[in-house]
């Protein structure tokens, strides 16, 4: 695995998203939405998050859904969502057509169910290590724009669940 390669992937989708510099959550969603021409949906799920998966994003055709594990830190709670974000940005919905993937993400289901959503078990899967740089790199625009006074609404829940 080419890890500066996989690292060149995500400033890529980075740089093509043209992301602002002032960077807010809501602003970063607006964005996505915006370029993937519908509404992102982001809820809260009590009971997610007791195994390996915290998030889960469903590409659907008039919504993306975003669920998240309960956390008690905000951060975390951002960090999930930053990941989900980051595979809409890699449109990683396009990897479930691929049968090697879907047996890699979990394996004791069978691909079209896994389908049906990118819950995703393997962190060290190349798309997963991609996803989590983009989410970093969406990490650090964040904490630039909250460094320099600009910060989001405190509503973080009534907006993202």
């Amino acid at each position: 695995m080419d890890m500066d390669n996989l690292r060149k992937q995500a400033v890529s989708a980075l740089h093509a998203l043209d992301v602002p510099e002032e960077l807010t959550l809501a602003s970063l969603r607006q964005l996505l939405e915006e370029d993937r021409g519908k509404e992102i949906v982001v809820r809260e799920v009590k009971h997610l998050g007791r195994d390996q998966v915290s998030g889960l994003w469903f590409s659907l055709p008039d919504t993306d859904l975003i669920l998240h594990a309960e956390t008690a830190s905000a951060l975390h709670r951002e960090q999930i969502i930053l990941h989900e974000f980051a595979h809409m940005a890699l449109n990683h919905e396009r990897l479930m057509g691929s049968e090697e993937h879907l047996a890699s993400l979990l394996p004791d289901l069978s691909p079209a169910m896994v389908s049906r959503c990118l819950a995703r078990c393997k962190r060290q899967s190349e798309p997963e290590i991609v996803a989590e740089s983009l989410a970093d790199l969406f990490a650090s625009a964040l904490a630039r724009t909250r460094r320099a006074g600009r910060v989001e609404p405190g509503n973080f829940r009534g907006v993202f669940g």
